[in-house]
């Protein structure tokens, strides 16, 4: 089975008119630190254009993302200090799930793996998504991240949560619909 392209979302954040864009983001921005997330969103910088149209892709499905340069554009990626690393963890606190956006440079990220930790440790409620320009696996040498489900589309481009060995069977019908349910 394949795996959602880059070009995917980025099609699909193309349909949401920019003003429903920066509404959806003007809801979120500045939220108060105990505000809480259906989804926090991991993911490498480098992979930042695909993650924001994952991010209201989401949104338009009703769900609340956190996603840091949009809830928080303040945080400064260049001066990280230890309010940063708080404020983050107060974040994936108030997360119902983590979703993992697994590309060829997570790898090199420093807090995607500690995010993750946190928030399995909290919720268990994490799950790794591919996010690759060819919707083809990343073989990141991360042996644990095998052990969390994967968000993959169905024949119809609906996200389903698959478990590892049951690729041909979903564990639940709808990754929206169950996040929505927690």
């Amino acid at each position: 089975m394949e795996f959602f392209s880059e070009q995917f979302f980025l099609d699909q954040a193309r349909q949401i008119p920019l003003y429903e864009q920066r509404e959806f983001s003007t809801r979120v921005r500045d939220s108060r630190a105990d505000a809480k997330f259906d989804v926090f969103l991991s993911y490498n910088i480098k992979n930042i254009e695909a993650v924001k149209a994952i991010y209201f892709f989401l949104t338009k499905k009703g769900l609340k993302v956190y996603l840091d340069c949009i809830v928080d554009p303040d945080m400064q990626r260049d001066n990280c200090e230890k309010t940063t690393a708080q404020r983050i963890h107060n974040r994936l606190m108030n997360s119902k799930s983590l979703l993992y956006a697994q590309s060829p440079s997570a790898g090199q990220s420093n807090w995607m793996p500690w995010e993750l930790g946190v928030v399995d440790g909290h919720t268990h409620k994490c799950f790794i998504m591919p996010v690759t320009s060819d919707a083809k696996q990343v073989t990141p040498r991360r042996e644990y991240l095998s052990l969390y489900p994967y968000v993959k589309p169905d024949t119809c481009n609906i996200m389903k949560i698959f478990s590892e060995g049951s690729e041909a069977r979903p564990i639940m019908t709808d990754f929206v619909q169950y996040i929505k349910g927690l």
